[in-house]
């Protein structure tokens, strides 16, 4: 078929025959997507790979940016028949219902209260001030010095680190430094923002269930590290730490629902009753990891009764993988007693307990979770070495500290009044606009 379309020599020239200027098909797009993709691709598969991404990204941008000049690669493109074009939409005008809270068919609830976007940028960088705290500690009581965390940091985008031995990581290294201060600085920001822009939109947590979710991980959490820490360093490093302090997020939260449930209950007879419900579960989240990690099922039990017989943590790996009778009932017996135990605890203490903000709820439970998971999976991608080198419980302390002071800073900043929700003048700093 001839091709009927008409270059034209100047673009800006009225055009009185019935047609549209129109841009040329290039595949200038395309290369620069892919020269972006390369460019990204890069920081973790080397410098010649960045290196081809950037000369992709400028030749699509130029080419891209040289078609779309006037008089270079446009054509005259005419317009359809009259009769052929789609008709006007007639208007009618009227009025429609107004719709309110709690009306039948309501699609949104927006918020009425929002924080300007200032307030999670500053609760980002103060929180990022803070959570290098714990790391700090940690390095002065490991013995690794306060270079070993910020070098693992920069190995995030630094190739070579998992081929350093240990001593090469305790040392100051002026590039680490500057790497790490860099990834953690921009992912503090982001993630401070995300959270204040957030924040707004998060229902409220009930009492039983923020204390909870951030109770119950760090006292079983404490508990079982300083005594793994005690029984042998090998036990220590033989947990993962992260899918172990979800199993403990997942029995606060269980033992939190228990607990609301039994209302007409005696705060002992709640906490035993929330501590056996919330310890069955808990397993869930253990044996599929070992499942899913190849170890087996009996590997995490076998861990766990290393906690009274020390001669079980020295056993070999393919030992703790099988099942044995004996280190079985060991664990159960530690299980049931520990999940008890805490149950108990919480049964009694919460009635004793203050309610917990929303922002601090979210901000101690969202943050961790959301650092921790994102954390874990990107070193399995770039560098498996450096998932075995950190130390997730101080790892995750660290991130607790960053969405406790975050949230904070959020929450003490100031707020706007959506209209039409209200009015008022407290606290109000400027007026945002929706349509």
């Amino acid at each position: 078929m001839e091709d009927d379309r008409q270059p034209i020599s100047n673009p800006h020239a009225p055009d009185d025959r019935g047609a549209v200027e129109m841009p040329k098909a290039t595949a200038a797009p395309l290369v620069l997507a892919l020269g972006i993709v390369l460019l990204a691709a890069g920081v973790v598969l080397g410098t010649a790979m960045t290196m081809v991404g950037g000369a992709l990204l400028f030749i699509g941008l130029g080419a891209w940016i040289a078609n779309l000049l006037p008089g270079r690669g446009h054509f005259s493109e005419a317009f359809v028949e009259s009769e052929e074009r789609a008709r006007a939409v007639q208007s009618t005008a009227g009025m429609v219902e107004r719709m309110a809270t709690g009306m039948p068919g309501r699609r949104a609830q927006l918020p009425d209260r929002v924080h300007p976007i200032s307030a999670g940028v500053k609760g980002g960088i103060v929180g990022g001030l803070v959570m290098p705290l714990p790391a700090l500690i940690y390095g002065a009581i490991s013995g690794h010095g306060i270079w070993y965390s910020v070098n693992l940091l920069a190995g995030m985008a630094l190739p070579g680190i998992d081929k350093m031995s240990v001593s090469e990581l305790d040392q100051f290294n002026l590039a680490f430094l500057i790497t790490g201060i860099f990834i953690h600085a921009a992912t503090s920001i982001v993630v401070g923002l995300a959270y204040g822009v957030l924040l707004p939109t998060l229902p409220h947590i009930a009492k039983p269930i923020a204390w909870g979710g951030l109770l119950m991980p760090v006292l079983w959490t404490a508990a079982s590290f300083f005594g793994m820490l005690a029984v042998s360093r090998a036990l220590y490093r033989g947990i993962d730490w992260p899918s172990f302090i979800f199993s403990q997020f997942i029995f606060g939260v269980v033992a939190a629902l228990v607990i609301m449930r039994a209302r007409r209950l005696s705060g002992l007879a709640a906490g035993i009753l929330a501590g056996v419900v919330g310890g069955s579960l808990m397993l869930i989240p253990a044996v599929s990891w070992g499942w899913l990690t190849g170890h087996g099922i009996w590997y995490p039990a076998n861990l766990l009764a290393a906690m009274v017989v020390p001669q079980i943590g020295q056993a070999p790996l393919a030992d703790l993988e099988q099942f044995h009778q004996d280190w079985l009932m060991y664990a159960v017996a530690i299980h049931v007693v520990m999940s008890i135990a805490f149950g108990i605890v919480y049964g009694l203490l919460l009635p004793k307990l203050p309610e917990i903000p929303a922002a601090m709820s979210w901000g101690g439970l969202l943050m961790p979770v959301l650092w921790t998971a994102a954390s874990y999976s990107l070193m399995d991608v770039v560098n498996p070495v450096l998932r075995q080198r950190v130390d997730w419980p101080w790892f995750v302390v660290s991130q607790f500290v960053f969405g406790i002071v975050a949230s904070i800073v959020v929450e003490r900043s100031e707020e706007i009044i959506v209209p039409p929700a209200g009015h008022g003048t407290a606290n109000v700093v400027g007026t945002l606009r929706v349509p």
